[in-house]
């Protein structure tokens, strides 16, 4: 429940929340609350909210289609390494020990790659290490079956990443967070200028649904790029898959 990660966006909004409190405290106190809620300012509020869902829900459909993309790279590795060793079993005089050792690498330059900030060509050439590999099998007799099916799973590799590269590069909503922001910003000037007969319970209402926009704004910002690792992130996709794959193929 106290996971510091899990906690990491409420942290970030909770001084733009006291910094709200410190406005609206001035703002009642210079009595500049001309506004009374009403149908049209409950209008902008729902409008705010259908916006945030609309997003939201764009925002983390896209990053499910991401969260599984490690554990697929991961499973590509481990299928080509049982053929590997089926391959190895079938031809006594084959050394499959260069193949896996390949494949780690892999495994390696992708998690460089995500976490460490270094250049996509690293995955690239891990990946294009693994041909030479594959002409050593095709020297076996009856293996060409085998170097096809490989050769398909270093595709799908290499196709998996590549989605990745794009999807750390590229935002996925856009123009939306225009609309997003127009929202969000008239809802908060809305609250800020709101009076009520009680000014502790309008404080509290205003500050509570502040808080809310503001750190969903935030989850759809974190969402939007599922692979960032610059520790700031507190919903980046795991990448546990591809460091056990690692640690079984360097054994």
């Amino acid at each position: 429940m106290f996971d510091v990660v899990k906690w990491g966006i409420l942290a970030k909004v909770l001084p733009w929340t006291g910094l709200f409190c410190v406005v609206k405290l001035a703002m009642h106190w210079l009595e500049w609350e001309p506004w009374a809620f009403d149908a049209l300012t409950g209008a902008l509020f729902s409008a705010a909210t259908f916006v945030i869902a609309l997003i939201l829900s764009g925002t983390l459909s896209d990053y499910r289609a991401c969260e599984g993309m490690p554990s697929q790279i991961a499973n590509t590795l481990e299928t080509i390494e049982d053929t590997n060793q089926i391959i190895a079993t079938r031809y006594p005089e084959y050394q499959p020990q260069p193949l896996k050792q390949a494949l780690a690498d892999v495994s390696r330059s992708i998690l460089d790659w995500l976490r460490d900030g270094k250049e996509f060509t690293v995955v690239d050439d891990a990946i294009d290490r693994l041909n030479p590999l594959l002409a050593s099998i095709l020297v076996l007799d009856n293996c060409s079956g085998f170097v096809t099916y490989i050769h398909a799973e270093q595709a799908k590799i290499r196709s998996i990443a590549r989605q990745m590269r794009g999807n750390r590069d590229t935002d996925f909503l856009g123009a939306a967070y225009v609309l997003l922001w127009l929202f969000l910003g008239g809802s908060i000037f809305a609250l800020l200028l709101i009076d009520a007969e009680r000014f502790s319970e309008n404080l509290t209402v205003s500050t509570f649904m502040f808080t809310l926009f503001v750190y969903l704004l935030f989850l759809i910002e974190d969402l939007d790029n599922p692979f960032e690792y610059d520790g700031k992130s507190s919903v980046d996709v795991g990448l546990s898959a591809l460091e056990n794959v690692e640690i079984k193929l360097k054994l």
